[in-house]
């Protein structure tokens, strides 16, 4: 199995220390609320999940080569808002 197909797998390395350093990243940018975003390279979706907790916005564009990073991200984020391609 390659690396870039499990989203299980990958989450646990990378999108937990996304998660740490989001909210902090997302205040430096001070982006207005019901923006729209577009998050590349979004993985498992982790920016994307605290960019709809935290930012406000109206909608959310995740996209990602890996298509188990977006199953992944499409499986754990259910908000109306967000879409992953």
């Amino acid at each position: 199995m390659s690396i870039w197909a499990s989203g299980a797998a990958y989450e646990p390395y990378v999108g937990r220390w996304s998660r740490l350093v989001a909210r902090e990243f997302l205040a430096w940018l001070d982006v207005p609320a019901d923006s729209r975003w577009l998050d590349v390279g979004c993985g498992t979706g982790a920016l994307s999940a605290t960019i709809l907790a935290v930012a406000r916005p109206a909608t959310v564009a995740g996209i990602d080569a890996s298509d188990g990073y977006v199953a992944y991200a499409r499986k754990q984020i259910r908000d109306r808002r967000a879409v992953f391609r």
